[in-house]
């Protein structure tokens, strides 16, 4: 071949270019960012408006509805769905893939826009934001001590304004502080007694709390600017404002209110091992170092930590670096400890020079897929990090072939020059075409689409680019190092290997009954297509993983107000003890939704919702796993009454939803109810069913006052005027700011707690009319109690009810398939309809890919198998080999009580499609090498066998040895210089490993025996019908 001929001609600049190699990967593979998961560009636009005290119907129609009509016909749109909540409608628009971020988000805000003119005016501004999983936090810092709030709340503000400037770092958020505020607390008896009114006096405040310029004034040849500085300095100035004067005498706003320096109402609590804390959520701008950063943090943590009082402390309950550097260095000793395991393969059967030869492939390949890898702006992650583990077995295959070979020429009294160039340029184009059906069998999974695409593009990047830089240094660097190193050819042994010896004779058998090799293979493969059928573990779509997290979701029932839901909180907390020696922490959020994304994504938030996150040991140091101690805490809190209570694991993966997932969608909400609560009640008689929750809710207890519109208008009192008057009573409204040093506080006008507990207390208030007059609130109408809505779902602009649930004990398909059986007798009206959704729906969507993915990698690989071999024989041929290999993958399934898995299993199965042929392919370019040299048929397919046995075993066993770590679980760790008996990262791959370690392993001994019969019978037959010959003669090499 050119390219090796030019390389030994070349040694000096091959020499040099190995130099710049080495040293251009080392620094990439340092400067990598790294990451647990790839950075997904996930095209979700939020849409949230605010629409304070309205009722969930109410959002519905005036806000959500309107949104979502202007919304419909949007380009690029795969489903839009909305909760219209009390006081707030919120719209999730998800686009197609290929639609990027900032398009997306242009167009639904220009739609946005459209509507609204038609959205109430009390309404605040719609927020449009998009989801971006890229900049969720990357650490969690827990500020708690015992000092007053105010002063705690202080020590976290003065290090979030540290954080917010340290480089990388994108934004902080704050939770469980409290929030100061200036509040006015009216006495309906002293106003009543002044014959005033709260209206009245709420146009006073914001006209007083002012800071006006006037301009410039120039006197004397100096310029002035004109101010005048009116806002309030302290919160004693508010007390001595004058509202008016009666007979004489002065009447100060502190005459009719009392003013409260103090602190907003709780809306949530936080707490760290039952200590009151303030959360600090740190998130990193896209693309930044998250190790990096984490350790700047860390350091401003740190330093924090020498100034704050000694009973101040920070803890790191969540650390993404921490994470990342557990699974980066868990990978890397896996990579290593196959790397060692494959060089010592290697001495044992080459030798240590050939074999040392063969092995510097590993490290130069791995620099040059680093160096590209850079290049292309990915990070290092797990799916590449895997990735590498996948190749590296893969990468000495070009290798073993183009050495060995070089070496048999040596054996023929070849010099080394010669030797090198002809031991490589006869296997370059079968090792080059080995290369390519590999590269094909991946090619197609790089065109995945849609979320799991995003995420899974790594692998066959990554895969690709290793074995084309493996390809590129088999047949540059090896020849060159072996035209100048090479040792001494070993003499030929004068009589077979013992091992040779009984491989010829297995093979000799199946060359003269071909018929039966066949089928026997075949025979072998529907039976354990069958004993699968029988025993197999079923299928899932995503690895089981023992998790690092998980969240007890409280629900408790609309209404519930936030000192109750803490206080289930406790209770839970309390039955919490006797497991604390299996968690690290345990964290309670109370006032907003628990989940297992720990609060990272945006989540609902109210009184009566509360999320308790466990936080678990580190992986390498759990002495239980935390699947088993939920699934006692699960039992322990079972009984628990007075909410509704789930425990949910943190998943690894793209997100996909839950296992059971039911959307029941119609109009009316009373008939979705209705089917809503029997189809749970049906999924709830399924066996292993967990988690089983509804997103419909029962409204929250409403008290609705009814205007007596002629009434009101005879008053000169108009509806929205006592609308707005109840809710400032009421809920408070904000009449201005109040600045001290560098942070503003609301000043809130509220009635007094005390004057507010009863609907007679309401009744007593007075609002002025336009003529001066007070008029009663009990003369314009009346209270009454009435149920409604709670939250109110939409997708695709029609209602829904979604039920959830997870399975504990069985898998997810399993479980979902017993769930729609249940649900199938269901009676469903005319217009409403079930679907699910879900863990199937993307499990669907995965299957139908990969089944295309697969079909489309063999025809890829046929298609080049034809342009090697110029035949169609051949190819056929070969492919059975992939064939071959679903006997090893079943097996290694069934060995190791391994389920199915729908996107590791079918990785695996695709990678093998593009391994298992490459050993078929040497084999019989080389019988067809020798059958044009003159040899019969039978006995170019003995002696090929033979041949390149030991090739094709030691490139099937570098492949299989390198993947052990992973499949077991157990490597060296070489920076502790222990073995690692536990490998987190195992959990995940350790599916796909097991699939390509037993499908070549059974693939490589069927292929020496099945292979050749089969090319034996076929060869004869074509000679029969007359083309034989063309068939069998191929390209010269």
């Amino acid at each position: 071949m050119f390219l090796t001929d030019a390389a030994i001609r070349n040694r000096t600049t091959v020499v040099v270019l190995g130099l710049i190699i080495i040293l251009m990967g080392a620094t990439s593979y340092l400067s990598l960012p790294r990451e647990a998961a790839p950075d997904i560009p996930i095209p979700y636009i939020m849409v949230t408006t605010i629409y304070e005290g309205v009722s969930p119907e109410d959002i519905e129609t005036s806000i959500t509805m309107k949104i979502e009509k202007e919304l419909n016909g949007v380009r690029g749109v795969e489903e839009i769905a909305s909760s219209s909540a009390e006081g707030m409608s919120l719209i999730s628009v998800e686009f197609a893939p290929d639609v990027p971020s900032e398009v997306a988000l242009q167009r639904v805000r220009d739609r946005v826009d459209l509507a609204k003119g038609e959205l109430p005016q009390e309404a605040e501004e719609p927020i449009i934001k998009e989801i971006n999983f890229a900049e969720l936090p990357i650490m969690l810092i827990s500020v708690s001590g015992d000092v007053s709030p105010v002063q705690l709340k202080a020590i976290a503000d003065q290090v979030q304004d540290t954080l917010e400037a340290t480089p990388g770092v994108l934004k902080v958020e704050m939770a469980g502080d409290l929030e100061r505020e200036i509040r006015l607390e009216f006495n309906p008896d002293r106003l009543a007694q002044y014959n005033l009114t709260i209206p009245e006096i709420l146009t006073l405040i914001p006209s007083e709390n002012v800071n006006i310029s006037a301009g410039g004034l120039e006197t004397s040849g100096t310029k002035f600017n004109v101010r005048i500085p009116a806002e309030f300095v302290a919160p004693e100035e508010v007390d001595h404002l004058m509202l008016t004067v009666r007979d004489g005498t002065p009447i100060y706003l502190a005459d009719v209110a009392s003013v409260r320096y103090t602190f907003k109402d709780r809306t949530s609590f936080s707490r760290l091992d039952g200590t009151d804390t303030i959360t600090l959520s740190i998130s990193k701008r896209v693309g930044a170092n998250a190790v990096q950063i984490s350790q700047y943090i860390k350091a401003v943590i740190a330093e924090a930590q020498k100034r704050v009082p000694s009973a101040v402390k920070f803890d790191i309950t969540y650390d993404m670096s921490k994470m990342i550097r557990s699974t980066v260095a868990d990978l890397e000793n896996n990579i290593a400890s196959a790397l060692i395991l494959v060089t010592l393969v290697l001495l044992l059967f080459l030798g240590w020079r050939p074999s040392t030869i063969v092995a510097m492939i590993i490290p130069l390949s791995m620099l040059i897929t680093f160096f590209l890898i850079q290049a292309l702006g990915y990070t290092l992650n797990m799916i590449v990090l895997f990735s590498l583990i996948l190749v590296l077995g893969m990468l000495v295959d070009n290798a073993i072939v183009i050495v060995e070979n070089i070496y048999r020429h040596l054996q023929l009294g070849y010099s080394r020059m010669d030797a090198a160039i002809l031991g490589a340029r006869e296997v370059a184009w079968p090792v080059t075409t080995s290369t390519f059906t590999t590269v094909c069998a991946f090619l197609p999974m790089m065109f995945w689409p849609g979320v799991m695409g995003d995420f899974m593009k790594y692998l066959p990047i990554t895969l690709t680019l290793g074995l084309l830089a493996s390809l590129f240094v088999g047949l540059v660097f090896n020849p060159v190092i072996c035209s100048v190193w090479a040792g001494r050819a070993p003499k030929p042994r004068e009589k077979d290997h013992w091992f040779i010896d009984r491989y010829r004779r297995v093979q000799e058998a199946g060359l003269y009954n071909p018929g039966l090799t066949l089928f026997l293979a075949f025979c072998l493969l529907v039976g354990l297509g069958i004993l699968y059928a029988k025993i197999g573990k079923g299928t899932e779509f995503f690895p089981s993983e023992d998790p690092e997290r998980a969240v007890i979701d409280i629900r408790a029932p609309q209404g519930t107000n936030i000192h109750e839901t803490d206080r289930l909180a406790r209770v839970i907390e309390e039955r919490l003890v006797p497991y604390r020696p299996w968690l690290k922490h345990v964290i309670t959020n109370v006032g907003s939704a628990g989940g297992a994304n720990m609060g990272l994504i945006a989540s609902a938030g109210g009184s009566h919702l509360a999320g308790i996150t466990l936080v678990f040991h580190d992986f390498v140091e759990r002495q239980r796993p935390s699947n088993d101690v939920i699934a006692e805490i699960r039992e322990a809190i079972a009984d628990m009454a007075g909410a509704e209570i789930k425990i949910e694991k943190e998943e690894g993966g793209p997100p996909t939803g839950a296992p059971v997932t039911v959307r029941i969608i119609g109009e009316d909400f009373k008939t979705l109810e209705r089917i809503s609560e029997e189809a749970r009640r049906r999924i709830a008689t399924v066996p292993n069913v967990v988690n089983l929750r509804s997103d419909f809710e029962a409204a929250r207890p409403e008290l609705a006052f009814t205007v007596d519109r002629r009434v009101a208008m005879l008053l000169g009192v108009n509806t929205a005027t006592v609308g707005n008057f109840l809710k400032m009573a009421v809920f408070g409204s904000k009449v201005g700011t109040y600045r001290e040093y560098n942070e503003e506080y609301d000043i809130t006008v509220r009635l007094p707690l005390a004057d507010r507990t009863r609907v007679d207390d309401l009744y007593r208030l007075r609002i002025p009319n336009p003529t001066g007059e007070a008029v009663a609130l009990s003369s314009l109408g009346s209270f009454t109690y009435r149920g409604g809505f709670g939250t109110i779902n939409r997708v695709d602009q029609k209602r829904v009810i979604t039920l959830t649930a997870d399975a504990e004990g069985r898998l997810g398909p399993a479980v979902l398939a017993d769930v729609q059986k249940q649900l199938a007798s269901l009676d469903v009206p005319l217009g409403y309809e079930i679907e699910y959704v879900g863990e199937r729906e993307e499990q669907e969507k995965a299957q139908a890919f990969l089944s295309k993915a697969f079909v489309i990698a063999l025809l890829l690989v046929v298609m080049v198998l034809v342009i090697q071999f110029n035949s169609l024989m051949v190819p056929f041929i070969i492919m059975t080999t992939v064939a071959l290999s679903l006997i090893g993958a079943l097996v290694g399934l069934l060995v190791c009580g391994l389920p199915f898995g729908i996107i590791m299993t079918g990785i695996g199965i695709i990678s093998l499609a593009g391994v298992v042929v490459n050993n078929a392919i040497v084999l019989l370019a080389y019988t067809q090498q020798l059958q044009r040299e003159g040899m019969d048929l039978i006995a170019a397919a003995s002696k090929a066998g033979v041949t390149r046995l030991r090739p094709v075993l030691l490139t099937a066993a570098t492949t299989i040895i390198g993947l052990i770590p992973m499949a077991v679980g157990v490597s060296y760790d070489f920076h502790t210089f222990s073995w690692a008996t536990k490998s987190e990262s195992a959990q995940w791959w350790r599916n796909m490993a097991v699939v390509v370690i037993f499908g070549l392993a059974f693939a490589t001994i069927l292929t020496l025996v099945v292979v050749p019969s089969l090319y034996v019978m076929l060869s004869r037959l074509t000679e029969r019908l007359g083309f034989g010959r063309a068939e069998a003669e191929g390209p010269s090499a």
